[in-house]
């Protein structure tokens, strides 16, 4: 008797193991390393505004079909990449119900081989390391993920994931598994529900905002995942975004920070904030505002005045009624873009104001915290589909720190932001080739520079007396300015069941981590490739 219920639950997955596969549902949020990431975006670059699906990600299935329907009305759209994701994206009819058709089970193995010489530069933020701290020569990542389809309005997504090293991945936020160096952990693990034209998601995943890929100046997903709730609504011409994140606590003690000498540590928890407003008048053109933040606070907790998504953060500041922190405070910033096509061409400017001086007294005391993102690109008229482009990012100085460490842009000791961290910038030229639908060749130079500062650093540097200063900066410990050559090229399969990348990094760089020294020379070459079973 006792056999009965497991049999039961045997046969419902086999079921799910032999049908054939169900299409994704709606609510489906794409993994951000999901190849379609890449296809949308080249289309976008080849002039196919339409293509384009939102400043939020991870992009819903429902919300990428939209957008490729409406790409199949505009001729500069027409081509094998845009059928490509049509065909993977295909809106099916819904199948009989049955406990075997709800859930869909998936999986995911990718083998990723490196190769370093001379030391790692990856990631940017941080300094240059020796090849030892580096990415390890080969890691293995397995992947298995549950879907259960609620109807086309709820949906339940649960991914485990085991990694079996675990050494230079910004990533990972769990501890080693026992006494190995591999871990296990969630990537995915939420639950969403559609009411009319609003999404609500609770539960585990990555977040990036504007920029593209993994990289935002905003809120980037290079770091861990995020354990989130997320409201989105949506109408023709307007979209609107609101978040609500834990991320993690920081333990403030008198010997990496900047605390009277108590002998008691300081336990902050944090919360990160965020809500945004994207206005498309057209199908080529769209902007967006927002605000977001990081809120410290002892003792755990919720402020709701924040948690409003309706309530704009700079004036819950100045509520007379806010509990005011000690260690360390509210660090609020506001962010707006501009995304367009222009025949050929595709703009992108986004700028993020971590804080600016009004008054003419603070100007002379303490710097403005800016950083920008400028990225244009050109469709070339040839056989082969063809773009270049030019990028500029700049991070300023002291951007992304608090006053504390407790409301400094991190988690985990990784930027929220941008993958240069604070103080540094990079310009770039590059150009991609579309040989086939899925196969694209791509490449480009690159000139990084990198200030003294660390998105890491403990206790964060104080900006006061430094407005004024050059970009980069330096200090007396760190006193020369740290810069780049980049060449880089790439070829990538990508296909939906088994993608491959290949790529080729060089870097000659001078005063390396901003020490007066001779230039190094420092490559990398990764070859990555995953083999996915109804994935995702």
């Amino acid at each position: 008797m006792p056999a009965r219920p497991v049999t039961g639950v045997l046969a419902v997955l086999l079921a799910c193991l032999a049908r054939p596969a169900a299409a994704q549902h709606p609510l489906v949020g794409l993994p951000l390393d999901d190849p379609a990431y890449v296809q949308l975006d080249g289309l976008v670059q080849l002039g196919c505004g339409a293509a384009r699906v939102s400043a939020f990600r991870p992009f819903l299935v429902k919300d990428i079909q939209a957008a490729l329907h409406a790409a199949a009305t505009e001729p500069a759209c027409a081509g094998r990449i845009l059928n490509q994701l049509t065909a993977r994206f295909v809106v099916h009819q819904p199948v009989v119900d049955s406990a075997a058709s709800r859930l869909r089970l998936g999986a995911a193995v990718t083998l990723r081989a490196t190769g370093l010489t001379g030391g790692t530069i990856d990631p940017l933020w941080q300094d240059v390391r020796s090849t030892s701290e580096g990415d390890p020569p080969l890691v293995g990542i397995g992947r298995v993920r549950v879907t259960w389809d609620g109807g086309p309005n709820v949906l339940l997504v649960s991914e485990a994931y085991g990694e079996t090293q675990y050494r230079n991945d910004p990533t990972v936020r769990a501890k080693p598994f026992r006494s190995t160096s591999g871990i296990l952990d969630f990537s995915d693990a939420y639950a969403s529900g559609r009411l009319g034209r609003v999404v609500l998601s609770v539960g585990r995943a990555r977040e990036a905002w504007l920029g593209d890929g993994l990289e935002s100046l905003v809120l980037s997903a290079n770091g861990p995942a995020l354990d989130r709730i997320t409201l989105t609504a949506q109408w023709t011409h307007f979209e609107f975004k609101a978040l609500l994140a834990s991320i993690n606590d920081v333990v403030l003690t008198t010997a990496t920070d900047s605390l009277a000498d108590s002998g008691v540590t300081q336990r902050w928890h944090r919360m990160l904030i965020g809500h945004a407003l994207t206005w498309r008048p057209g199908r080529q053109l769209e902007f967006t505002v927002g605000e977001t933040g990081v809120i410290p606070r002892q003792g755990g907790g919720i402020n709701l005045q924040y948690a409003n998504p309706l309530m704009i953060y700079q004036v819950v500041q100045n509520d007379r009624g806010r509990p005011t922190e000690t260690a360390g405070n509210a660090n609020l910033s506001a962010f707006g873009s501009v995304r367009a096509n222009v025949g050929r061409a595709s703009l992108q400017g986004d700028l993020l104001i971590d804080d600016i001086q009004i008054d003419s007294r603070d100007r002379k005391v303490f710097p403005d915290l800016l950083g920008w993102n400028l990225r244009a690109t050109y469709a070339l008229p040839l056989i082969v589909p063809t773009s270049i482009g030019f990028q500029y990012r700049r991070v300023g100085a002291y951007t992304y720190f608090g006053r504390s460490y407790t409301d400094t842009w991190q988690q985990y000791d990784q930027p929220i932001g941008s993958e240069l961290g604070p103080d540094a910038d990079m310009a770039r030229l590059f150009a991609q080739f579309w040989t086939l639908p899925k196969l694209r060749l791509g490449g480009g130079i690159s000139r990084w520079r990198h200030g003294a500062l660390r998105i890491a650093q403990r206790p964060p540097p104080d900006r006061m007396g430094h407005a004024g200063d050059p970009f980069p900066d330096t200090t007396a410990d760190q006193p020369a300015v740290q810069g780049a050559w980049l060449f880089d090229a790439s070829a990538q399969w990508l296909d939906a069941t088994i993608p491959v990348t290949a790529s080729v990094e060089l870097g000659r760089i001078d005063n390396v981590n901003n020490q007066h020294a001779p230039a190094a020379t420092y490559g990398q070459f990764r070859l990555t490739g995953t083999w996915r079973f109804r994935y995702p």
